[in-house]
């Protein structure tokens, strides 16, 4: 490798390399994903606290549009 090139990363190599993800859940939690819908569910897989939920679908919204408003820019 010359010195302006740059390294170039094996996704697939790299992703090979990880563990298997292994998820056990208690009997009370699988009640509640049976009865949750995906919508309700996806946000308690992740364990996500509400402000990284919002920040997730923020940068969703970002990417699938471009550029998304602060919510202290909108009218009202």
């Amino acid at each position: 490798m010359t010195p302006w090139e740059r390294p170039t990363l094996d996704r697939e190599r790299l992703v090979r390399r990880l563990p298997p993800v292994e998820y056990h859940r208690s009997p009370d939690e699988q009640q509640l994903f049976d009865e949750a819908s995906l919508p309700a569910s996806l946000p308690l897989m992740l364990r996500l606290d509400q402000e990284a939920e919002y920040l997730l679908c923020r940068e969703i919204a970002e990417e699938a549009l471009g550029a998304v408003p602060d919510p202290d820019d909108l009218p009202g």
